[in-house]
């Protein structure tokens, strides 16, 4: 890759950052160390033409020095992907001013390994499902916790029976359990606890709800039988924009759903999925193919014959998982709904975003066609 311009690598720290500035024949220019703010922040553009191409490492400081360097003009910058430089920190000599430059160098013919950033919209829509992914974490660990302290004090099986553990009527059941001790300040501790983390889902889940109306991929997964507007907006934040990815496979590599191929000569050995990528994309995914096999008999049958056919339920859910993931991004592609859609069900679940039901929803659809 040839380039007139000159490249700029950064090693990134939190107080200090340090910048190595190649020519563009690839001779060291310019090295100097910066400080993260705003003095540091105008150094830096005294030394560093706007037409720069600059790269650095995505670690927790690139978003605000991402952001800040769009503000001084420069346009062409690069993340790199952390585990795509493994190299760096395995290597033998290793300082930030080695790093910078090895950064300068890899931007420089064009083999700096690009991570996707989030603009500040998507930014804050993901970091609101992630909070509510983590509140629902939470409640079920709370819950299990009180479930295992009424076994072990022995009264668990004293409480109204029922599918649902904390039905109403059970959890003024257990509220009510006394045993005159400090037993009764620990349950109702945990009841509080239990409690408060659910009542910040209220809020969350409106907000996620409002943020759906608008995102048309997310509406788009929700014509899958299974997924409700929390699942589909957490997969849409992060496949985000579909034509990002090349085809299918980039997609599945990033989300780490494709097997660890290892090849030695004529030796090809294929091994567990790889788990590259986020984890919790991975997660929803999974609690997808759940939710979607009771619902679809597409998916399900797929499963049922990949089961058979490999002898492991572990592996016929990760493939599964692969399949739907497919479908999903076919759908993002060409913007067309699930192609075995139940209509009423699709009504139903999007009236539920603005608080309509499906049968006012059904109502206002025909007398707008009439």
């Amino acid at each position: 890759m040839i380039t007139t311009k000159e490249s700029v690598g950064i090693d990134l720290g939190d107080s200090v950052s340090v910048s190595t500035t190649l020519s563009p024949d690839g001779d060291v220019k310019d090295v100097f160390d910066f400080s993260m703010n705003e003095e540091g922040y105008r150094a830096f553009a005294e030394r560093v033409p706007k037409d720069a191409r600059i790269g650095f490492e995505a670690t927790g400081m690139a978003y605000p020095v991402y952001r800040r360097l769009r503000e001084l003009g420069y346009e062409d910058i690069t993340v790199a992907h952390p585990k795509e430089l493994k190299w760096i920190t395995k290597s033998k000599k290793k300082n930030d001013r080695v790093d910078s430059l090895k950064i300068a160098k890899l931007l420089m013919v064009g083999m700096l390994p690009e991570s996707h950033l989030l603009d500040r919209k998507e930014q804050m829509r993901r970091d609101l499902l992630v909070q509510r992914v983590r509140l629902g974490v939470e409640i079920g660990s709370m819950k299990a916790s009180v479930i295992g302290y009424l076994k072990r004090e022995g009264v668990y099986g004293s409480l109204p029976s029922g599918s649902d553990n904390f039905s109403a009527l059970r959890r003024r059941a257990i509220r009510s359990l006394s045993f005159g001790d400090d037993r009764d300040l620990v349950v109702s501790i945990m009841m509080d606890r239990l409690e408060f983390f659910e009542k910040q889902c209220g809020p969350v889940e409106m907000r996620i709800r409002e943020l759906c109306r608008e995102d048309e991929y997310a509406k788009l997964l929700m014509t899958i039988p299974g997924l409700d507007y929390y699942l589909a907006s957490l997969i849409a934040s992060y496949i985000g924009d579909p034509h990002r990815f090349p085809d299918f496979d980039h997609l599945a590599s990033f989300l780490g759903i494709i097997p660890v191929t290892r090849e030695s000569g004529k030796i090809r050995r294929v091994g567990r999925m790889s788990k590259d990528g986020p984890s919790r994309a991975r997660w929803a995914l999974s609690i997808a193919v759940n939710t979607v096999m009771e619902r679809s008999g597409v998916i399900h049958d797929y499963y049922i014959k990949v089961k058979g056919r490999t002898g492991s339920g572990k592996m016929a859910h990760v493939l599964t998982m692969k399949k739907l993931a497919r479908m999903m991004y076919s759908m993002m592609l060409t913007k067309q709904g699930w192609r075995w859609e139940d209509e009423g069900l699709t009504r139903s679940k999007l009236s539920k975003l603005d608080g309509r039901s499906s049968d006012v929803a059904a109502e206002e659809e025909g007398g707008d066609a009439a």
